[in-house]
């Protein structure tokens, strides 16, 4: 298979909006293509798998370690791989340049043109010069410039790029992107990316050039699974309110359990003996959320009755006694764990995570460690004697700590990423079989 990554010279250039007029325009040529995304982040992959049809893995060197990047590659069946990077190509943790080299992909490079011509080319030239400075292998085979202004502004470009070696594969017009920009960081909102609005982008992309710009990347062969069945079932909610999950999260609970999709907007609990409650956006559903009162009740009387339940960010707040909107309004919530949580209008916390797990919880044991994210615009407010089973070794979590104990329920903040679990969702599913036989 042939793959080509999709970065940038920094955050909000344009990476996901070429992305997916890529992904786009490789779909309707015939090709079969699967997409990753470089980094944490749950959004970008979400509106892959749209134009996709398939699933999209992210590839993040922190949470998984090396093997892990490249066993989720392995998973790729497809006539082409499309990368989307993160951030500034050198930024972070798990930068896109960190990627780039451990999987040996060539990079397309994304440039905000709009302040300058020439410069592009110096601005690349840059790029290509510092990564040498760097432990990672980058090779920059094409530029994309966005936010261009005419015929004469892409010449210039052009030739400046020419002088360097480097040839100017797509261009994204000032115009254009006015109407497609998709705000990724909205809160609680899909972007509006539609098939109309990535027309006008591919046809100014040189397809044929971007895929011949691609390397013949080495897949490795898939690892088997080595995740013990059981006969449990696991409920997972999937509505426009959680849809914040790990598809290698997902991927080892479906080794492991049943699983039973259901919707906290509108639905039922379903016969479960486990729950696995994502993040996501409750607070853009949260009155829809609180009138359903009989799940929630539900849910409480499950949890009382010490059903295993693991919550993550969104998770956690479905799962407090309250959620106060910035409007000042209060919806009550399932009261599982002993706290209530108010919305911010700044962000609280961003980032990667690291965790030493202090008190034996549902998907892992004392002294353990565990890598994951945090993204939210919340606060958590626990009682004064809320049990924690998580001290932070990295990030904000909640006073240093985090993963609230409560029954047999864990809800934390982070979005932890199963291949930092020593045993994966084992210890999580055979809860949930001692509480089917109980």
């Amino acid at each position: 298979m042939k793959g080509v990554i999709i970065g940038g010279t920094r955050t909000g250039v344009g990476k996901t909006t070429i992305t997916l007029a890529l992904l786009k325009a490789l779909s309707s040529a015939g090709y079969e293509v699967q997409s990753f995304k470089v980094g944490p982040g749950f959004v970008d992959a979400k509106l892959h798998e749209r134009f996709t049809g398939r699933p999209c893995y992210n590839l993040d060197a922190f949470l998984m370690g090396e093997a892990g990047v490249k066993r989720d590659l392995a998973k790729a069946k497809a006539d082409f791989i499309i990368i989307e990077g993160a951030s500034g190509l050198f930024t972070g943790s798990s930068s896109t340049a960190c990627i780039a080299d451990i999987i040996g992909a060539p990079l397309i490079l994304t440039v905000d043109a709009s302040a300058s011509s020439e410069s592009v080319a110096a601005t690349v030239l840059g790029f290509m010069h510092y990564a040498s400075y760097t432990p990672y292998d980058v090779r920059v085979v094409g530029v994309v410039a966005t936010r261009v202004s005419s015929d004469t502004h892409v010449d210039d470009i052009r030739k400046a790029l020419e002088r360097i070696g480097v040839p100017l594969v797509g261009i994204l017009r000032r115009d254009v992107w006015e109407r497609s920009r998709h705000p990724s960081q909205t809160r609680g909102r899909e972007p509006a990316v539609t098939d109309a609005s990535l027309v006008a982008i591919y046809e100014d992309l040189d397809v044929a050039s971007i895929i011949g710009g691609g390397a013949e990347l080495i897949v490795p062969a898939p690892v088997p699974d080595s995740f013990k069945r059981a006969h449990v079932t696991i409920g997972v909610p999937l509505d426009a309110a959680f849809s914040f999950y790990y598809r290698s999260n997902i991927e080892a609970l479906e080794h492991s359990a049943r699983l039973e999709y259901f919707s906290p907007l509108n639905g039922r609990l379903p016969a479960a003996d486990g729950l696995y409650i994502g993040g996501g956006f409750p607070e853009a559903h949260i009155q829809q959320l609180s009138a359903n009162a009989a799940l929630l009740n539900d849910i409480y009387v499950k949890a009382a009755d010490g059903m295993p339940i693991y919550a993550e960010g969104g998770g956690l707040v479905y799962l407090s006694r309250s959620l106060a909107v910035n409007d000042g309004a209060l919806y009550k919530l399932a009261g599982v764990i002993p706290a209530e949580v108010r919305m911010t209008d700044n962000l609280q916390a961003i980032g990667h995570s690291e965790v030493e797990i202090v008190r034996d919880c549902a998907i892992a044991g004392r002294e353990e460690r565990l890598r994951g994210h945090e993204y939210h615009y919340s606060v958590a407010e626990p009682d004064r004697d809320a049990r924690f089973a998580y001290k932070m070794v990295r990030g904000t979590g909640i006073h240093g700590c985090d993963g609230i104990v409560e029954y047999n329920v864990l809800a934390s903040y982070q979005h932890v990423h199963v291949y930092s679990m020593r045993h994966g969702f084992d210890r999580f599913v055979g809860a949930a079989q001692r509480y089917s036989r109980s």
